[in-house]
């Protein structure tokens, strides 16, 4: 079943655009943000570890197709990569030239040392369709493997990737031995077949040997050595020109005209060279027939003895194994009740962060409400006091007015009468005057202690946030540091086992040759009393010990299974813990995002209301200013009409008593404005 679907949508983010088989995997075009990127989508044979995960994303080789991120399916991973536009692959080119193919090995062969240095060994598959041809002609490998983790293992070689390229036939099978019915020259099909399954390197080395045997020519080589066969070629307009077929077309004239000038006499001298060349080489092959065989024999006989030294291994192994699950299936438990006491801890403080950051949006929520009430009912007071302000200026202007007209019908006959009562009513209206400026006063004193208590709870609020986010980053210290304490105990504890275990091999192996020498001196003083006695016994012993190599070996063999299993399922459990971890992390990171927008509103609230409360106090302020200058403007006008009918000192009065009223008027909203400019800072 295909795991891309063309016109779907990989993780919400990736539109599929086109789906094609790679290998075991799928290799699909997708867009994203009007960029377009490859999917590769790749089969686990055992879930990868964190670290593989890591060293994909830490390749960078020009040879290499980048790995951006890497996302873990079930039992598949899948990889995102940059898009390149590929001129080819190699498996849609067709045959080539064996000096192109030589010159793509070369290039490659540096990737194959990059991938097999890394920690977790990798590999390349060296398969046409897993090569690309960019747009300036180099190469790119597109898919690359952890061995023992990602399908396909290692399954093609570079004998079959040459194989491949030259015949531009894509193999279903990988080939052990080159067939013979193939029409490579006798020289190539030996290279081919000693590059089977061989390392980079030496694959170089044998190109290189054979290139240099083949183009060092004698110069009566140039003209009668026969040529050898090549392998047929396909020139494409891709790979080869116009003006070299030319010149190559113009070469061969020229060679042709050069060979039937040589004479006769040194044509027979060239065949008898290479008759006897041909003896000389097929003496050496004899020779390397002679010597792989001896080689062979000499290989056999160590296998045979390795043989009985890996049965030994394997029965002291078979020891050790069992001690070492014992060890670890008691690490294990240890392992699995401290991630429990550690999920519990995370459990709770999660459980507790989550009811102090409910708590302060609680209070938060209850402070915002309390301050919008009360500014509203400030400002619902203040046009209250202001209107009564206004009512009762104008009640004063009305009576004034009154007075004014009383003063002026009666100015002659009780003039002192008349300054008697502006003398009185002076004396209201600066006691009046004080009035408000009290009230005023304790006004502004309220004002200011609920600007004092504004700013104390923002700073019990940074506080606490302050002290959430180091409690954090404690938290995360101390998990770092148990984490890599923990890591430290468990390299120790296994370099401590493998040392243990290196010295115990050494004792148990010599103890194991003392035996044997003991054991053969017996042998060989009881051989001639007991032949026919031993040779019973030992067959019986044969059978037995074939026996219980049997039954070893299947129980060896459950066991392997028992701990594969104990192992998968510890990995598993790993990878849901770090999976939960990342979530974790994730939830408190949104939280975090939450807590500073919430910040943001409250602080745009704030300054908001400060914009708010300061236009009204200008336009309070301006009304008042309005006020105050009709008002003077009516009392000039009431008194030019006043100077007209009282005497002069009458006048003197009246003036006097405006200039105090102007500078009370002035004192008064000299006071108002630093009282608002306090306010605001």
């Amino acid at each position: 079943m295909a795991f891309f679907t063309v016109g779907d949508y990989y993780r919400d983010v990736y539109r599929i655009e086109s789906v094609e088989p790679l290998l075991a995997g799928e290799l699909a075009v997708a867009e994203s943000g009007g960029e377009r990127f490859y999917l590769e989508h790749t089969p686990l044979v055992k879930p990868a570890q964190p670290r593989a995960i890591q060293q994909y994303l830490s390749l960078d080789h020009p040879g290499i197709l980048p790995y951006l991120q890497v996302f873990s399916e079930q039992r598949s991973l899948v990889f995102i990569r940059p898009y390149v536009p590929f001129r080819e692959r190699l498996h849609e080119h067709g045959p080539e030239e064996e000096d192109q193919v030589f010159l793509w090995v070369k290039e490659l062969t540096p990737v194959e040392h990059i991938l097999f240095g890394k920690p977790l060994r990798m590999h390349m598959v060296l398969h046409p369709s897993n090569i690309g041809v960019t747009e300036d002609g180099s190469l790119m490998v597109i898919a690359c493997g952890v061995e023992g983790r990602t399908q396909p293992d290692i399954i093609y070689d570079w004998g079959n990737l040459m194989v491949m390229l030259l015949t531009g036939q894509v193999i279903e099978e990988p080939i052990r031995k080159i067939p013979s019915d193939t029409k490579f020259s006798k020289t190539l099909g030996r290279v081919l077949q000693k590059s089977l399954n061989q390392p980079g390197n030496q694959v170089i080395s044998q190109i290189d040997s054979y290139l240099k045997k083949r183009d060092s020519k004698g110069f009566f080589d140039k003209f009668f050595r026969k040529p050898e066969e090549k392998t047929p070629s396909v020139v494409r307009d891709t790979w080869v020109t116009r003006e070299s077929a030319a010149k190559t077309e113009n070469q061969q004239k020229a060679q042709d005209k050069t060979e039937e000038s040589v004479s006769s006499k040194v044509l027979q001298q060239r065949l008898e060279q290479s008759r006897l060349a041909k003896l000389e080489q097929d003496r050496l092959e004899a020779e390397q027939l002679a010597r792989e065989e001896a080689e062979r024999l000499a290989r056999e006989q160590e296998a045979r003895r390795r043989e009985v030294e890996r049965l030994a291994r394997e029965e002291a192994e078979r020891k050790e194994a069992d001690r070492l699950a014992r060890e670890q299936e008691e690490a294990r438990r240890q392992e699995a009740e401290r991630l429990v006491r550690e999920q519990e801890a995370r459990r709770r403080e999660a459980e507790r962060l989550a009811r102090e950051q409910e708590e302060a949006k609680r209070q938060e929520a209850e402070r915002l409400a309390s301050e919008q009430a009360e500014r509203l009912a400030r400002e619902q007071e203040e046009a209250r006091r202001w209107e009564a302000d206004r009512l009762a200026r104008e009640e004063a202007e009305r009576k004034e007015a009154e007075r004014l007209a009383r003063e002026q019908e009666e100015v002659r006959r009780r003039e002192t009468e008349r300054l008697a009562c502006e003398q009185e009513e002076a004396k209201r209206q600066e006691a009046e005057r004080l009035a408000r400026e009290e009230a005023e006063r304790k006004e502004a004193e309220r004002l200011a202690q609920e600007e004092a208590r504004r700013r104390e709870a923002e700073r019990l609020a940074r506080e606490q946030e302050e002290a959430e986010r180091k409690e954090a980053e404690r938290l995360a210290r101390e998990q770092e540091e148990a984490e890599r304490q923990e890591a430290e105990r468990l390299a120790r504890e296994q370099e401590e086992a493998r040392r243990r275990e290196a010295e115990r091999l050494a004792r148990e192996q010599e103890e194991a040759e003392r035996q044997e020498a003991e054991r053969l001196v017996r042998e060989q003083e009881e051989a001639k009393r007991q032949e026919a006695e031993r040779l019973a016994r030992e067959q019986e012993e044969a059978s037995g010990r074939e026996a219980e190599r049997l039954v070893r070996e299947e129980a060896e063999r459950q066991e392997a299974e028992r701990r594969m299993r104990v192992q998968e399922e510890i990995r598993r459990q790993e990878a849901e813990r770090l999976a939960r971890e990342q979530e974790e992390a994730r939830r408190q990171e949104a939280e975090h995002k939450e807590t500073e927008r919430l910040a943001r509103e409250r602080e745009e609230a704030r300054r908001w209301d400060a914009e708010f409360r300061a236009r009204v106090e200008a336009e309070r302020h301006k009304n008042k200013r309005r006020a105050t200058e009709e008002e003077a403007k009516q009392k000039e006008r009431n008194v030019r009409e006043v100077e007209k009918s009282v005497p002069t000192q009458a006048i003197q009065l009246g003036e006097e008593a405006e200039r105090r009223q102007h500078d009370r008027l002035a004192s008064q909203l000299d006071e108002y404005i630093r009282h608002v400019f306090n306010r605001q800072s």
